[in-house]
């Protein structure tokens, strides 16, 4: 574990303490929780850009025209 030193704006210390209080966390606990939630989302940005780069239409066009012609079950249906 590694401890960091953090210099927070006056406000936003305020905010993240109500937050931390109202969800019975310590500010630790709500920043470590934030913080890797933002690297979870950048991460998962970053994966599907680079997936994006290879996308070809065409290759999606001819799969779907794989999926069978069929009517969805009832409890599938959005109808």
């Amino acid at each position: 574990m590694v401890k960091l030193q953090l210099r927070l704006p006056e406000t936003v210390h305020r905010k993240v303490k109500k937050i931390a209080k109202k969800e019975k966390l310590s500010m630790n606990q709500l920043l470590v929780g934030s913080i890797s939630s933002e690297i979870i989302r950048y991460e998962t940005m970053h994966f599907f850009a680079r997936r994006a780069k290879d996308f070809k239409e065409e290759d999606f066009l001819a799969a779907l025209q794989e999926v069978p012609k069929i009517k969805p079950e009832k409890r599938d249906r959005l109808d």
